[in-house]
């Protein structure tokens, strides 16, 4: 799951943590974000934003 893989416990609020992705992603995802100029905040904000929405996602799923 994309969540483990961006390094978020999903049982906690994503914006108490620090993201650590796997270094493999990492190295993909800092090609884009230096390509898109993002400050390492919002590197963080983009994982927390994609974290969030897979949580809710997943919520969702076993709501139904």
């Amino acid at each position: 799951m994309i969540i483990y893989e961006l390094g978020i416990n999903p049982s906690r609020f994503t914006c108490e943590q620090t993201p650590n992705p796997l270094p493999d992603g990492k190295a993909l995802d800092d090609v884009v974000f230096d390509i898109l100029g993002l400050t390492q905040a919002e590197r963080d904000k983009v994982y927390w934003s994609v974290s969030e929405l897979v949580k809710n996602r997943i919520e969702k799923v076993r709501s139904i």
